[in-house]
C-alpha cells in the first residue's frame, strides 16, 4: 500500500492519497482544487491511476477537486451519504 499526507497550506487542510502497488489504482481523498496539479504529479510520479476521489464532509475552508480531477483523468466520485452530510442520524 502506498500512502501519502498531502497538506496545502492556504486553507490548512490535508489530502490523502491511497494507492495499491498490486493494481497500480489510487483515491485521493478531500482533494482540494488549488493542489490538483500537484495532486496528479504525485499520483504520476508514483505510477498510479486515479480510480476515486472522497470527499468525507462538505468543505467550508476549500473547494474540492473531485470535479475537475474527473474531468482530466476519468476517475469516479465518492461522497458520503446525504444523512450523514447533512449530520442526521440514520435511525431517522
Amino acid at each position: 500500500m502506498i500512502f501519502r499526507q498531502l497538506f496545502e497550506p492556504l486553507s490548512s487542510t490535508y489530502t490523502y492519497l491511497l494507492g495499491c502497488e498490486e493494481t497500480g489504482q489510487a483515491v485521493l481523498i478531500d482533494p482540494v482544487i488549488v493542489s490538483v496539479e500537484r495532486d496528479l504529479a504525485e499520483i504520476n510520479r508514483l505510477g498510479l491511476k486515479l480510480a476515486y476521489t472522497l470527499d468525507t464532509h462538505i468543505h467550508a475552508d476549500h473547494i474540492s477537486a473531485a470535479l475537475e480531477l474527473k474531468q482530466r483523468t476519468g476517475s469516479k466520485i465518492a461522497v458520503a451519504g446525504k444523512r450523514r452530510i447533512l449530520g442526521i442520524s440514520s435511525c431517522i
